[in-house]
């Protein structure tokens, strides 16, 4: 018996249902991308510049050096 907290277990729909939902989804996600991908943008690029900062200021140990 599949868990009631799972939030990827959806209901049978009809099939106009779905594609309505498919649609929807669709139009949402391309309604956000053109809100807020300029935020998103800024967002992930600061990042990859603060990880790009870490692996600077933290260089990886030696190779040649044992793990123990």
């Amino acid at each position: 018996m599949a868990s009631s907290l799972d939030p990827f277990i959806f209901p049978e729909l009809p099939d106009e249902a779905a594609a309505a939902l498919d649609q929807f989804l669709e139009d949402f996600y391309h309604q956000f991308q053109q809100r807020y991908g300029m935020q998103l943008y800024r967002w992930y690029r600061g990042l990859d510049e603060r990880e790009a900062r870490h692996q600077l200021a933290c260089p990886p140990s030696s190779l040649k050096d044992p793990p123990f």
